[in-house]
């Protein structure tokens, strides 16, 4: 596996990127293998992160603090929303910031469309895998309760402000999925377990808010690019086979409690990772639609105003703050606008007006 080639990626003109890979939790049989590609462009400051799947695990576990991945080793209780762990990733990939201002949040229901079917679609995949698991394994699903479960997913843009005054803008968008189940622990005894999946994370960096655009334009087109190896998933296959017959000596030893169950359990994990990995590909073949819909977003906060569509499909960015109700001539030559749910200028006006509706 060192040195294997992973991935193929295009790569746009000025950018350099590196990409590896971390096997920690595959290696513990905790999640699946993870891959994170990093890129800059020198000359117009702009840089991208982005990473496959990363899971982590609530402290009451019962896993050694030692064996836990790096980013939970300093937190107590790490996240809660998709939000809270973007803010956090944010504060750990700028550590010697002056400072990091929010500057807008974009939560689950304010999302595109497109954004929250794929989480859900994982959500609905991660779940059904989890109770496939419990179903084929000796203790059986009537032993461990699913408490929640729920799919999460967020934008946050910030700036970040450096240690030599300068000024960066910063955009991170994930998925989420958490996962709470009860499940036995020792001896008459059961265990509260809450378990984070973390998909598709994903910042971009620019000196301004023009090239920030710029710069997850061309990330989203880079990742779209992204073509797997075959031959390094059959060598990832192979690695698992071999952990499998590693399992079935224990069992014939004694070690493990029975050699069916070690089998299935196996078998499951190497089909949630490869029902992963047919999702990421989807993901990076049609990542452009979200990624306009969250620049839109980004740049009518930005500049302050909101669209509405008129009767005849004209959109009109009306400024934030001017009125919830907007009306207009047939045209749209003409905008009329106030808070007051009973406002109509067609009331003693010779001009008839049209009320217009917000666009999103």
């Amino acid at each position: 596996m060192q040195n294997a080639q992973v991935l193929t990626i295009e790569c746009l003109p000025g950018w350099q990127l590196v990409g590896k890979v971390d096997l920690e939790d595959f290696q513990q049989a905790n999640g699946s293998v993870n891959t994170q590609i990093k890129g800059s462009d020198g000359a117009r400051k702009l840089g991208f992160y982005s990473e496959a799947i990363r899971s982590y695990y609530d402290e009451n576990d019962g896993v050694d603090t030692g064996q836990r991945h790096p980013l939970l080793r300093s937190m107590k209780r790490p996240y809660t929303t998709a939000e809270d762990y973007l803010q956090y990733v944010v504060k750990t990939q700028f550590p010697h910031a002056q400072s990091v201002r929010l500057k807008e949040v974009l939560t689950y229901d304010k999302l595109p469309a497109a954004m929250r079917q794929r989480a859900d679609a994982y959500r609905d995949m991660l779940l059904r895998n989890f109770r496939q698991g419990l179903a084929n394994s000796v203790m059986g699903s009537s032993f461990a309760n699913i408490l929640g479960a729920k799919a999460d997913a967020a934008a946050i843009g910030c700036i970040i402000k450096l240690e030599n005054g300068e000024e960066l803008y910063h955009m991170a968008t994930a998925f989420f999925f958490i996962l709470d189940v009860r499940m036995p622990y020792g001896t008459m005894r059961t265990i509260d377990r809450r378990m984070w999946n973390v998909l598709e994370l994903t910042t971009y960096t620019a000196a301004d808010e023009k090239n920030l655009d710029l710069a997850g334009n061309e990330a989203s087109r880079m990742k779209a690019s992204i073509r797997v190896n075959p031959q390094y998933m059959q060598a990832i296959a192979a690695i698992q086979q071999a952990g499998i017959e590693r399992i079935n000596q224990n069992v014939r030893a004694g070690i493990i409690r029975n050699q069916q169950q070690a089998a299935r359990i196996s078998e499951q994990i190497r089909q949630n990772a490869a029902e992963i990995s047919d999702i990421q590909m989807s993901m990076y073949e049609s990542t452009s639609a979200m990624q306009d819909r969250v620049t839109q977003l980004h740049s009518e906060a930005i500049r302050g105003v909101n669209p509405y569509v008129s009767s005849d499909g004209t959109v009109v960015d009306v400024p934030i703050g001017s009125g919830t109700q907007v009306w207009s001539t047939s045209d749209a030559s003409t905008i009329l606008s106030s808070d007051s749910y009973f406002f109509n200028p067609n009331i003693g006006s010779t001009i008839e007006y049209q009320q217009m509706q917000l666009l999103h």
